[in-house]
């Protein structure tokens, strides 16, 4: 909205020419406003609007060795070449999907390893495969804290500067919360503010994570758990879990 009185002003008069009426100073005033503000409102709706915001969310805590660190980062950086996952995006209303990379441990350790990127076509989805493979390791060791990542990836969702249809946070863990006991206060929050938390168990050291997750981590619409009976079987765990997020639709 623009301020009339800056198309009112007094308009001073021209060097050898006569002072311009009101009339015209208002129509071409108000033609300067809309040639400015059009562009703006299209580059808004163009740029800004995706079929889904994915906090992606990776276990670094002590329990995963640096071969299992490793088996996730790869994992998740071969499923988004995978073209199901590519073919997932595309079927989407805007085509595109923004994601963002943290991995998590104990107190306070949640970092953002990879900023929010826009995937919309092949070339986007390799680039940020090429550098999930290249993310280093954020902590060394740490405890098993799911309400601090589940607390940080739900404000980094809701701040995410995008007009998405769904906020989703995607969990990859192999344990429980051996800090703050079951994190269903910070999970009740997070659905709250309207986001969805699904899970990927990791069950190679907890035989019940599956019932776990399902019971205190998941929820929101369609919120889900898989599970992968150990690392070898994330890479394809983790290849389903995307299709599945990015194919989930709202009616529209």
């Amino acid at each position: 909205m623009f301020r009339m009185a800056d198309c009112s002003e007094r308009v001073p008069r021209r060097v050898g020419g006569p002072r311009r009426s009101w009339p015209f100073v208002a129509l071409a005033c108000l033609a300067a406003v809309l040639s400015t503000a059009q562009p703006a409102q299209t580059t808004a709706q163009t740029t800004d609007s995706v079929d889904l915001v994915l906090v992606l969310a990776l276990d670094v805590s002590s329990s995963v060795d640096a071969q299992e660190f490793d088996v996730q980062k790869s994992g998740l950086a071969k499923a988004f070449r995978h073209a199901s996952v590519i073919d997932a995006i595309g079927r989407g209303h805007f085509k595109r999907i923004a994601v963002v990379a943290v991995q998590w441990a104990g107190y306070e350790q949640q970092r953002i390893m990879i900023p929010w990127t826009i995937i919309g076509n092949e070339a986007a989805a390799r680039a940020f495969s090429d550098r999930l493979n290249a993310m280093p390791r954020a902590y060394p060791d740490g405890a098993t804290h799911l309400s601090g990542v589940i607390q940080f990836s739900t404000r980094l969702a809701l701040a995410a500067p995008f007009k998405a249809l769904r906020r989703v946070v995607d969990i990859s863990g192999d344990g429980v919360d051996n800090i703050s006991g079951p994190p269903t206060s910070a999970r009740d929050a997070a659905v709250g503010d309207g986001i969805t938390i699904n899970g990927l168990a990791i069950a190679n050291e907890e035989t019940n994570l599956l019932k776990y997750y399902r019971t205190y981590v998941i929820g929101g619409p369609s919120a889900f758990v898989l599970e992968a009976r150990d690392y070898k079987a994330y890479p394809q765990a983790i290849l389903q879990k995307l299709v599945r997020e990015i194919e989930m639709r709202l009616i529209y």
